[in-house]
C-alpha cells in the first residue's frame, strides 16, 4: 500500500491508519495534515506519481556562519535542498517558505535545487527555517556561492607569495654566490666561506621546501599513478643537489650547489605561475540556458492549464504560450498568433510570426501574442535538449596540440631519468670513479637536462602573446588557441551581427504627398523594434518632431506591425500581410524586410530595408584570400539576404537557413581535413563555436557565444581578426624556435654531462642560460 504523502509502498500492517489515509510514519502524517490545512492540496496533483523520501526530523546543523546581510538590513542565505524530484517539490518549498512570517523572499532553482532566501532574523531564525523545510520532508544545507571563486583567488595568491619568496631568496643567493666566486680568485678564509655556504643553505631551504612544495606534490601524485612528469625530474635533480650540497657543506668540501637548486626551482616555478595567470576561472557554459531549463510548461488537463515539469510533458499534450514565455518543447501551433524571438535558434534578426499550422521550435522566446500548440516530441528529443547535450559533450574535448605536448613531456622526462641512472652506472662501473664523483655527474645531467627551457617554451610565448593580444583589444580565453589559429586555413562566418551590422538600413522608400512626417514619427516612436528604430532615425534626419500624440488601442505584434488610434484616426504600420489582414489593398510586393504605413486605410509611405555590411569586412576577406583561405558563410537568415551579402564580399560558398546542428555538422566536416576558425555572436552559434578549431566571438554577442569562444573581440572591428592571425603566426613561429632550441640544447648538453665535462654549477648556469634564451626570444612577440 502506498503512503498518502510520500507515495512509497509499504505493507499495510506496518502503516499508520488515519481518517485522512495511510502513512508510513508520523512525519508523513504531520506533513500531510499541514499541506491540507493550508489549502496546498495542489502539491499532490503537481507531484503526479513521483515518490518522496519519508519525512525525517534529524538534528539541524548550525549554519549561522553562512548568513549574510543585504543592503536593506535583512539576512540572506543560500541553501542546497535535497530530495527535490520535480517542480511540485519546488512549488511546495516556495509556498511553505514564502507564507512563513519573517520570510521576505524565497526562490529555488529547479536545475540545481539551490535556494536563495531573504528573511528577518528578528521574526524567524535560520534554525526555524531549516526545521520548516525538514518538516515537509526535505533536507537543507548551506553553501557559499562564491566558494569556487575564493578557491581560485586563494590559489593565485598562494602562487604569487611563493614566487615572490623564491625571487627574493634567489637574488640574495646570487649576491652571496658572486662574493664566493670573487673569493676564489682573490682569496677567502674557510670560515667566511662556511658562513656564506650556511646563508645559502637557509635561503635555498626556503625556496626548495616552500616554493618547491607544489613540485613535490605533483611528483608524488605522478608516482601514485606510475607516471614520471617534468615536476618529478625538477624536484629529483634539485633534491639530490640539495642533499649533496648539505653533505658537502658539513664535510667542508670545495663546492656546494645551493644557488643552482634555488635557480632551478625559481625559474621553473615562474613558468608554472604564468600558466596559472593564463588560465581563466572555470565557468558553466550552461548558465545561459538555465532560464529555459527552469521554465514551467502550462499543459492542458480537464480543469484547464496547469504548470508541469518539462520532463512530464508527453507527445500530444496541448501547451499554452503567452508573452515572455520560453519555448522548451517542439510542436505544432493549433490556434492563436504570436511573434517569437528565434535568434537563439536560427540567428534570424527579425521576429518570426507563429500562427495556426506553424512549426513551434524550442529555444525561442515569445515576444507577444498567445498560442496553443501540440507537443510533437518529448523534452529529451527537443532541439533545446539536443543543444544542451551536444554542448555538454563538447566540454570534454581537448585540443590536439595540448595532447601532443603532454606526450612529448612524458617521453622526455622518462628518457632524462633513464640517462641519469645510466650516467651514474657508467662512471661507477665503467670508469671506476668514486660514488661522490659519479653522483655529481648524474646530478649534472639531471640539472642541465632539466626541462626548464622545454617547459617554458610554450607558456612564456603564450603569455606574451596574450598580453599583446589584449593591447590589440583581443581577449584570449584559451592558451593554445593562438597556436591553433596559426594553422587554420578555413574561415567560417555567421552573417547577422558579424559580417553585417544589426542595424537595418533603408534601401528604398516612397512617401505620399499627404504624409505628415511629424505624425508618422510620433506613431513609429511607439515601438522599440529595430525597424521602428531605423525609421525613427530616418525621420529625425528629415527634421521630424514627436508630437507626443495621445494614441489609444495600441497593439503591437512584432512579426506583423503596429496598430493604434488617435482621436478618430486609425494608424497601421507593418508588413504586407498585416495590412492585407486589416483589409488594405496593396499592389506592391517586397522581397526583403519592409514597412508600410497607412492612415485611415490609405497607404502613405513604404520602406524596404537591407543589412549594412561592416566596413572592415571587405578588408578582412581580402586578407584571408591573400593567405589562400577557404571562406564560407553559415547563416540562419534567408537565402536571398545571405546571397546578397556573399556577392558583395566576393564569397563564393555560403549556406542559408542553418540551424545550430547544421552549423556544427558543417564545421565538423571541415575540420576532418582542415583547420577551421568560426566567427559568431549568437546562442545559435554556440555549438559551431565549441566544435571549431578556434572559435571567435564578438563582445556584443550572447553570453553563451562568449562562454564557448577561444578569442573574444573587445571592439566591433573585424580587422582585429587579421591582427589576431598575424599575432598567432608569429607566436607559433617563436614557439617552434623555442622548442627547437631547447631540444638541441638538451641533446648537446646531455652528451657533455654524460661524459663528465660539466659540473652541477656549470649545469645550473647553462640551464639558466637556456631558459633566459627562451624568455628573451619570447619577448620578441611584443615587438610589433
Amino acid at each position: 500500500m502506498n503512503c498518502s504523502h510520500c507515495n512509497l509502498n509499504f505493507k499495510k500492517e506496518d502503516m499508520i491508519k488515519d481518517e485522512d489515509g495511510y502513512f508510513c510514519c508520523n512525519g508523513c502524517k504531520t506533513v500531510f495534515k499541514l499541506i491540507n490545512s493550508n489549502g496546498w492540496q495542489d502539491f499532490y496533483s503537481l507531484r503526479s506519481n513521483k515518490n518522496l523520501e519519508p519525512v525525517s526530523f534529524d538534528e539541524i546543523k548550525n549554519y549561522d556562519n553562512f548568513i549574510k546581510k543585504t543592503s536593506d538590513g535583512f539576512s540572506e542565505i543560500y541553501l542546497h535542498i535535497k530530495n527535490i524530484h520535480c517542480s511540485a517539490c519546488i512549488w511546495l518549498n516556495e509556498k511553505v517558505l514564502s507564507q512563513s512570517e519573517g520570510v521576505i523572499e524565497a526562490s529555488i532553482n529547479l536545475a540545481n535545487h539551490k535556494a536563495h532566501i531573504v528573511f528577518d532574523e528578528d521574526i524567524i531564525s535560520l534554525n526555524e527555517l531549516l526545521k520548516l523545510i525538514s518538516s515537509i520532508g526535505y533536507k537543507a544545507s548551506a553553501y557559499d556561492p562564491l566558494k569556487q571563486e575564493k578557491k581560485a583567488v586563494e590559489l593565485k595568491r598562494d602562487f604569487y607569495a611563493k614566487l615572490v619568496v623564491a625571487i627574493a631568496c634567489v637574488m640574495n643567493i646570487m649576491w652571496i654566490a658572486i662574493a664566493k666566486y670573487a673569493g676564489m680568485f682573490s682569496g677567502m678564509d674557510s670560515d667566511v666561506k662556511d658562513i656564506l655556504n650556511f646563508a645559502e643553505f637557509i635561503l635555498c631551504s626556503v625556496v626548495l621546501f616552500y616554493t618547491g612544495s607544489s613540485f613535490y606534490k605533483s611528483a608524488y601524485l605522478a608516482i601514485k599513478i606510475k607516471e614520471i612528469n617534468m615536476d618529478f625530474l625538477v624536484i629529483s635533480g634539485a633534491s639530490l643537489a640539495y642533499i649533496y650540497s648539505l653533505w658537502a657543506m658539513f664535510a667542508r668540501l670545495e663546492n656546494v650547489y645551493f644557488d643552482s637548486v634555488s635557480m632551478i626551482i625559481c625559474f621553473v616555478f615562474i613558468g608554472k605561475y604564468l600558466e596559472v595567470l593564463s588560465k581563466k576561472h572555470a565557468s558553466d557554459t550552461m548558465d545561459s540556458l538555465n532560464d529555459f531549463l527552469n521554465a514551467k510548461v502550462l499543459v492542458y488537463n480537464k480543469d484547464g492549464f496547469i504548470p508541469k515539469d518539462v520532463y512530464e510533458v508527453n507527445i500530444g499534450d496541448k501547451i499554452k504560450l503567452s508573452a515572455g514565455d520560453k519555448i522548451v518543447i517542439d510542436g505544432l501551433c493549433l490556434s492563436g498568433e504570436a511573434s517569437i524571438d528565434s535568434s537563439s535558434l536560427s540567428g534570424e534578426s527579425n521576429a518570426v510570426l507563429l500562427k495556426k499550422g506553424s512549426e513551434v521550435n524550442s529555444a525561442c522566446i515569445v515576444l507577444d501574442g498567445s498560442i496553443i500548440y501540440e507537443a510533437k516530441s518529448l523534452y529529451k528529443d527537443s532541439k533545446l535538449s539536443q543543444i544542451v547535450t551536444l554542448l555538454e559533450k563538447a566540454q570534454h574535448s581537448k585540443p590536439r596540440i595540448q595532447s601532443m605536448v603532454e606526450k612529448i613531456n612524458v617521453k622526455f622526462s622518462r628518457t632524462v631519468l633513464v640517462l641519469s641512472l645510466l650516467c651514474l652506472l657508467f662512471w661507477l662501473l665503467y670508469k671506476n670513479a668514486n660514488f661522490e664523483s659519479s653522483l655529481i655527474h648524474a646530478i649534472s645531467l639531471l640539472i642541465i637536462a632539466c626541462p626548464c627551457a622545454l617547459a617554458l617554451a610554450t607558456p612564456i610565448s603564450t603569455i606574451n602573446a596574450i598580453f599583446s593580444a589584449l593591447k590589440m583589444k583581443i581577449l584570449v580565453k584559451n592558451s593554445t588557441s593562438l597556436e591553433t589559429l596559426s594553422k587554420c586555413n578555413v574561415a567560417v562566418f555567421d552573417k547577422t551581427g558579424v559580417l553585417t551590422n544589426s542595424k537595418l538600413n533603408i534601401s528604398k522608400y516612397n512617401l505620399d504627398n499627404d504624409l505628415n512626417i511629424d505624425e508618422f514619427y510620433s506613431f513609429v516612436s511607439i515601438s522599440k523594434h529595430p525597424v521602428s528604430t531605423s525609421l525613427s532615425n530616418f525621420l529625425k534626419d528629415k527634421n521630424a518632431k514627436n508630437l507626443n500624440l495621445n494614441f489609444t488601442d495600441i497593439k503591437e505584434l512584432r512579426a506583423k506591425g503596429i496598430f493604434a488610434r488617435c482621436n478618430n484616426d486609425e494608424f497601421i504600420g507593418g508588413s504586407v500581410y498585416f495590412l492585407k489582414e486589416n483589409k488594405i489593398d496593396l499592389k506592391e510586393d517586397f522581397d526583403d524586410t519592409h514597412f508600410i504605413f497607412a492612415k485611415n486605410k490609405k497607404v502613405l509611405a513604404s520602406f524596404e530595408f537591407e543589412s549594412e555590411i561592416k566596413k572592415e569586412a571587405k578588408e578582412l576577406i581580402s586578407y584571408l584570400k591573400s593567405l589562400k583561405f577557404r571562406i564560407l558563410i553559415l547563416s540562419g537568415d534567408n537565402e536571398k539576404a545571405v546571397k546578397k551579402v556573399a556577392l558583395k564580399l566576393g564569397i563564393k560558398e555560403f549556406k542559408a537557413n542553418c540551424l545550430p546542428q547544421d552549423k556544427m555538422q558543417e564545421i565538423q566536416k571541415l575540420n576532418q581535413h582542415s583547420n577551421a576558425f568560426f566567427v559568431g555572436d549568437g546562442i545559435n552559434d554556440a555549438l559551431a563555436l565549441k566544435n571549431s578549431a578556434v572559435s571567435i566571438s564578438l563582445k556584443q554577442g550572447s553570453d553563451l557565444a562568449m562562454e564557448n569562444s577561444d578569442l573574444l573581440l573587445l571592439s566591433d572591428d573585424l580587422t582585429l581578426i587579421k591582427k589576431g592571425i598575424k599575432l598567432a603566426k608569429k607566436t607559433y613561429k617563436i614557439i617552434k624556435q623555442n622548442l627547437a632550441f631547447s631540444l638541441c640544447y638538451n641533446a648537446f648538453s646531455i652528451s657533455l654531462a654524460f661524459l663528465g665535462l660539466i659540473n652541477p654549477l656549470i649545469a645550473a648556469l647553462s640551464m639558466s642560460f637556456s631558459s633566459l634564451v627562451v624568455i628573451l626570444n619570447s619577448l620578441r612577440i611584443k615587438n610589433d
